[in-house]
C-alpha cells in the first residue's frame, strides 16, 4: 500500500472513530437522563435556539429522521413536557415549545451537558474551538458532495 493511501486510511480511521466516540457520549448522557436521542437532542434543541422551532427544522438541523422525531415529539407531549403551537403562516408547520415541566427538566438533563461542553471549550480555548468547527464543516461540505455522487 502506498504511503499517501496509508496516511488517508489512518485519517478516516481516527475522523470516524472520534464521530462514533463523540455519538456514544451524548448517547450515554441521553441514556443517564432517561432518554431517548431524539428527546435529549429536541430538548437540547428547544433550550438554544434563539428562534421558535418546528418539528422539521428541528429534524433537518439536527439529522433526526422526521418519523423518530415525530414519535419523540408526541410522546413528551404525552408527557407534559412540551406543546405543539401552530406557526405563523400557511406552511410553516407547528412550533415545539417547552412547557414548565419541559423547561424543568431540560435544566435537570441537558444543563449539565451544556456547562460541561462549555467547560470543555473553555479548557480547549475558543479559538482553536472554533478553528475546529470551520474545518469541520468544510470537510462535511466536502463529503457530502462526494457523497452526491456516488448516490447517482
Amino acid at each position: 500500500m502506498q504511503e499517501k493511501q496509508r496516511q488517508v486510511y489512518d485519517l478516516l480511521e481516527i475522523t470516524n472513530r472520534q464521530f462514533n466516540e463523540f455519538n456514544a457520549l451524548y448517547h450515554a448522557a441521553a441514556q443517564r437522563c432517561g432518554l431517548s436521542d431524539a428527546a435529549f437532542w429536541t430538548l437540547y434543541a428547544l433550550v438554544t435556539s434563539c428562534e421558535p422551532l418546528t418539528q422539521n427544522r428541528i429534524a433537518m438541523d439536527w439529522g433526526i429522521p422526521k418519523q423518530t422525531l415525530n414519535s419523540a415529539v408526541t410522546a413528551m407531549v404525552k408527557k407534559g413536557l412540551v406543546e405543539l403551537c401552530p406557526g405563523k403562516g400557511a406552511h410553516s408547520g407547528k412550533l415545539v415549545t417547552l412547557t414548565d415541566e419541559g423547561r424543568a427538566l431540560a435544566e435537570r438533563t441537558v444543563g449539565p451537558v451544556i456547562a460541561a461542553e462549555q467547560q470543555a471549550m473553555t479548557r480547549q480555548g475558543l479559538a482553536e474551538v472554533e478553528q475546529n468547527c470551520r474545518l469541520t464543516q468544510r470537510y462535511l461540505e466536502c463529503l457530502r458532495q462526494e457523497f452526491e455522487t456516488i448516490a447517482r
